[in-house]
């Protein structure tokens, strides 16, 4: 080698030295004793080992201090690059909180747009690491880093539903940059350490927390108590995503037996239906191994959605609980399902839908929240699926539900139902109360008032069963089949296997509008 190599090899190494060093020893110290790792760390865990491939290392803050010196500023405070995630290729960057408190820096910034177009290019999974303190300032020339951040978000944006994008809250994301995560498709906080906050005042002890972002603006999707887990939920959320929209999620092998049937499923629905289950009981019971990996758990917990595999097959379940708030479908529920099934459709992942609920509430309090604006995004929604879509109606399917959970000719490929299931356009009850009034009134002054409404309930009952409507099988709502209860898992897992490769085109258009 000659000798004139040397001087680069020299330079080169001394950049790499620094990167491996990041802000230093006392701000990596720091960080370990927040309970955080360093960014090489998330990327080091994240990754296969020696598969990360960093890209952008030489970048550096080009402005001067405010005393003039130059900024020790390695990789510009974002570490990025592609790596293998269980065998896949990714696109990965991090920042890096040791370095200028993770700030965002002009340069920082184009260097993560530039990633997130070859992800797209690419069409492979990009997995974004926050840690920041927000935009960083010059002191003359400002907030530096918008013009990146405006080509970062506008790529997000358009490869959004073209690859599967991922991104972690695993300290602070303050100021526009917190718009980045959000674009994302899942959004995943470290409990103890996560803080998305677009600015202004703070008015409450929970604000911008992992909780506060579940529970209240529904923006995060899964809460881990450290970093090591964060990035395990990453790795599983992969698992059950292709790596862009061309490609069908993969089918794993599955030593759980397909036709098992669950004699426990006999026993979840109470006999009386003014009693409440959790759907969790039921979806337990169907998925391979009884492992359903839940999203936005504490969010509008009337609607569980999540993903789990029948005999392999991935796929995603959008459940009414009845367990909360009767499995109504009010605003935020409406809102986590057309996400969620957007999402399914996009990456050509089954969708199973599981019913029982009584609709949408009435009311004035509902109807000023906007109850059927919501809800319209449910209808248009659901309207524009092309993927395998199987639903399994258990119990109630009122008024609107029986469109918007795929209970009726708005295009599921399977539809079954439980013999438990009534088909009504409100509640049996309400519908008793309103064409049986006057009878009510006087039985109620003859003093029996109980016997006259049980026996108008019971004959609207056993009209709306799905054992009567079943007998006409167009005119009225109805099923293709009614199933034992027992056979659930079976009958999802041959309709997944049926549907997996169909194929299913829309009307040619140059985009949908979305009900406001």
């Amino acid at each position: 080698m000659g000798q004139w190599m040397d001087g680069y090899l020299a330079k080169l190494e001394q950049n790499r030295q620094e990167n491996r060093a990041g802000g230093g020893q006392k701000s990596i110290e720091l960080q370990h004793s927040l309970g955080k790792l360093t960014a090489r760390e998330r990327i080091e865990r994240l990754v296969d080992p020696g598969t990360f491939e960093e890209m952008g290392s030489l970048v550096r803050e080009f402005r001067m201090g405010l005393a003039g010196e130059p900024k020790p500023s390695p990789s510009d405070g974002v570490i990025m690059g592609m790596g293998e995630v269980n065998g896949r290729s990714a696109m990965i960057y991090a920042l890096d909180f040791t370095v200028m408190s993770g700030s965002i820096g002009d340069q920082g910034i184009w260097k993560i747009a530039e990633l997130a177009q070859m992800a797209g290019q690419q069409q492979i999974p990009i997995i974004g690491i926050f840690d920041s303190a927000g935009s960083r300032i010059s002191f003359k020339n400002g907030y530096v880093g918008l013009n990146g951040l405006g080509r970062l978000i506008r790529n997000y944006c358009l490869y959004s539903g073209i690859i599967p994008q991922i991104a972690l809250i695993l300290g602070p994301c303050t100021g526009p940059i917190a718009q980045v995560p959000v674009l994302s498709d899942f959004l995943i906080f470290n409990r103890g350490t996560g803080f998305l906050w677009l600015g202004g005042e703070i008015k409450s002890d929970d604000a911008g927390g992992a909780e506060f972002h579940m529970e209240k603006s529904g923006q995060c999707d899964l809460i881990a108590d450290s970093d090591e887990e964060a990035i395990e939920f990453t790795k599983q959320l992969l698992q059950f995503m292709p790596q862009n929209c061309w490609e069908k999620p993969a089918i794993v092998e599955s030593s759980d037996d397909p036709e098992r049937r669950e004699e426990a499923l006999l026993e979840v629905m109470p006999d009386d239906p003014k009693f409440t289950y959790d759907i969790h009981e039921i979806i337990d019971l169907i998925v391979d191994h009884g492992q359903f990996f839940e999203l936005k758990q504490d969010f509008a917990p009337n609607m569980v959605v999540g993903f789990a595999r029948f005999d392999g097959i991935p796929a995603g379940i959008a459940a009414s609980n009845p367990d909360e708030l009767s499995g109504i479908m009010e605003p935020d529920s409406s809102d986590k399902y057309d996400r969620f099934i957007m999402l399914l459709d996009a990456f050509n992942i089954p969708l199973v839908t599981m019913s029982d609920t009584p609709a949408f509430p009435p009311g004035d309090k509902w109807e000023r929240m906007g109850v059927i604006r919501h809800g319209a995004k449910n209808l248009h929604g659901y309207s524009h699926l092309t993927n395998p879509k199987v639903t399994i109606v258990l119990r109630r399917s009122y008024g609107g539900s029986n469109i918007v959970m795929g209970c009726s000719k708005m295009g599921p490929d399977f539809i079954y139902g439980w013999p438990t299931v009534e088909f009504a356009p409100t509640g049996p009850e309400s519908i008793v109360q309103a064409v049986f009034h006057k009878e009510l009134a006087k039985a109620k002054e003859e003093g029996n008032y109980d016997d006259v409404y049980n026996f108008y309930l019971s004959i609207l009952k056993e009209h709306f069963s799905v054992m009567t409507m079943g007998k006409m099988f167009t005119t009225y709502y109805t099923v293709h089949e009614v199933i034992d209860p027992r056979e659930t898992r079976s009958k999802i897992v041959k309709a997944l296997r049926a549907s997996f490769n169909k194929s299913e085109e829309l009307p040619q258009k140059r985009r949908f509008i979305k009900p406001a």
